[in-house]
């Protein structure tokens, strides 16, 4: 049977739509890899600090078969559960290429310069371009 083929979107973002949506996609990454405080949602919030450490501990429910303070990786690897571990590898992706994008179009050098990581479950490969 042919594997049906993907339907593509373009969507026109500023540049803080992309940088909010790429924040908000790196929780969601970071919450299923172990790592559940949700920092950029969080940080809007008056009481930061209290819904950080309480959001922390949903670790041991998030996962389960870490030990405090541990987390998957960027791919996923070694979770046990095949649809999170996808997830967390998509992700990643998703939210790592926006902000690698972000860098390269306003000429910085930090930890996002560099080519953003893929594996087999990183899902297609996204393009952005940006207008001066």
């Amino acid at each position: 049977m042919a594997k049906k083929k993907q339907r593509k979107y373009t969507i026109t973002l500023t540049e803080e739509q992309m940088m909010l949506i790429a924040n908000c996609v790196e929780d969601i990454h970071r919450f299923l890899a172990g790592r559940t405080e949700l920092w950029h949602t969080t940080s809007v919030l008056d009481n930061a600090c209290d819904v950080r450490y309480r959001m922390a501990e949903m670790a041991k429910v998030v996962t389960p078969e870490l030990g405090r303070g541990m987390n998957y990786d960027w791919a996923g690897n070694n979770c046990p559960n095949e649809h999170q571990r996808k997830m967390i590898a998509q992700t990643y992706y998703l939210y790592r290429e926006m902000l690698h994008q972000y860098i390269i179009a306003n000429k910085h050098k930090n930890v996002y310069s560099s080519e953003t990581l893929r594996c087999k479950d990183s899902g297609e490969p996204i393009k952005i371009t940006w207008e001066e």
